[in-house]
């Protein structure tokens, strides 16, 4: 049975994790070419991108886990900075942190593991002193709603299958609350037009202004 998991920093020096990170983007479909992960290993030195590997380990009636019975699920970063900048989503003072990395192989999606892969996140910016928020961007969910070809339609132009679910409903649900909307990613339909994916932009409050540091 899948048992507890947590998250563990990613080195990403060790050539081995570099390739492991790099097959995980590969399956995600998008930031896997070797200049991003080098712009990466980079952010990290800077102590800018923060990312981890979420770690699920196999019960057996209690008996102690050993490394090579855990397994790396996917990974998720907490991040000082956003693409395209934004202070919103991210700040340098890391009073507001960004989740802008998150992916968890198909074979984990089930039994709230992404649910409780974003409590430990959470849970980890709390212990940042300065650290208001958590913030993200998800796709809006007019694109399952809402008719039209800029719309639901936007999926057959782009030779996609429509997700089983909103990903902006799926934060609501863990408490996020978006404030504002506007394109932010572009993609190419099959016939090459180009298609702007409208993003909500979505924050948590994970501290409010003069409490204090929160470590437990």
């Amino acid at each position: 049975m899948r048992g507890p998991c947590y998250l563990d920093p990613i080195d990403l020096n060790h050539p081995d994790q570099l390739h492991e990170l790099r097959r995980q983007r590969s399956l995600c479909g998008w930031d896997y070419h070797p200049n991003k992960l080098q712009e990466w290993r980079q952010k990290n030195s800077e102590g800018l991108k923060n990312l981890f590997w979420i770690v699920v380990t196999d019960v057996d009636h209690g008996r102690p886990i050993t490394a090579e019975e855990s397994s790396r699920a996917g990974h998720i970063s907490l991040d000082a900075y956003c693409e395209p900048p934004d202070p919103d989503l991210a700040r340098a003072d890391r009073s507001v942190l960004a989740i802008q990395t998150f992916f968890i192989l198909p074979e984990y999606r089930l039994a709230g593991l992404g649910r409780h892969v974003m409590y430990l996140a959470e849970r980890l910016a709390a212990q940042e002193p300065n650290c208001r928020y958590v913030a993200l961007t998800a796709l809006s969910k007019k694109y399952m709603y809402q008719e039209g070809p800029d719309w639901r339609g936007i999926w057959e132009r782009m030779g996609q299958p429509m997700p089983d679910f909103s990903i902006q409903e799926w934060y609501e649900k863990a408490g996020y609350v978006g404030w504002k909307e506007e394109p932010r990613y572009k993609e190419l339909s099959l016939k090459g037009e180009v298609i702007w994916l409208h993003e909500v932009f979505m924050r948590k409050e994970i501290r409010r202004e003069g409490e204090e540091d929160v470590r437990t």
